[in-house]
């Protein structure tokens, strides 16, 4: 089994770790290919003007594996957006709660804390294919009009529930798959950035219009698969 925890994937790209094949710089971040014997495939780190970055990953897995994918920054917040084949067994883990997606395909969006402990947990033949968007606080305070921490709070409060409150519709497959697969560009950058951000407040956007409809229905949160 491929055991990761979140200090695994800071390293010196100098000297990989076992599961990096090799580490490659770009005008636009960098891209990291996997070692053959444990997955196949890549993730490449973007960072944008803006304060946002992301992790745009892509990769089969050839082991089963237990990996933390938590924030491990204090100051963001991050939107986690997956497309996955699960293998035989699969399961996300969010803080004390575990839900099960064996063999089968996975589509969620959903937003966690620092404070949150954040899992995939799998066996071999797994398809993971995630943008993973790293929020800055500060944007959202400054260019978000309906967001506060109470709005934050209501969301945290679902706990596991959160993995349900939104879907990948067709408008933001089509944005995700522009991010994930738009060849690279003089462009490519001010571009990803542009769609990384409607992503963004389309989430956020939705997610006050649910939360705001709902706040008056107590058992609203229940009714959750």
């Amino acid at each position: 089994m491929i055991k990761l925890e979140r200090q695994d994937f800071i390293f010196d790209e100098s000297q990989p770790p076992y599961f990096v094949d090799s580490v490659s710089s770009h005008q636009f971040g960098k891209k990291i290919t996997l070692n053959d014997l444990y997955a196949s495939g890549n993730y490449q780190l973007l960072e944008f003007q803006n304060g946002f970055y992301a992790y745009s990953s892509n990769y089969i897995m050839h082991e089963d594996f237990d990996l933390d994918l938590s924030v491990p920054k204090e100051s963001f917040l991050a939107l986690h957006i997956n497309q996955i084949q699960a293998g035989v067994e699969f399961k996300f883990q969010l803080n004390n709660a575990s839900v099960s997606y064996d063999d089968k395909i996975i589509t969620s969006l959903f937003l966690t804390t620092p404070e949150d402990n954040f899992r995939l947990k799998g066996s071999s033949g797994a398809c993971i294919n995630r943008l993973k968007i790293m929020i800055p606080r500060s944007w959202l305070e400054t260019q978000l009009p309906f967001f506060d921490d109470l709005l934050l709070q209501r969301y945290l409060q679902l706990q596991y529930k959160r993995l349900y409150i939104d879907t990948i519709d067709s408008t933001y497959r089509t944005l995700v798959n522009k991010v994930m697969n738009t060849e690279d560009n003089a462009c490519y950058l001010s571009v990803t950035q542009d769609i990384v951000t409607v992503i963004t407040e389309r989430f956020f956007s939705r997610l006050h219009h649910k939360l705001m409809k709902n706040l008056e229905d107590q058992d609203w949160s229940d009714r959750l698969p």
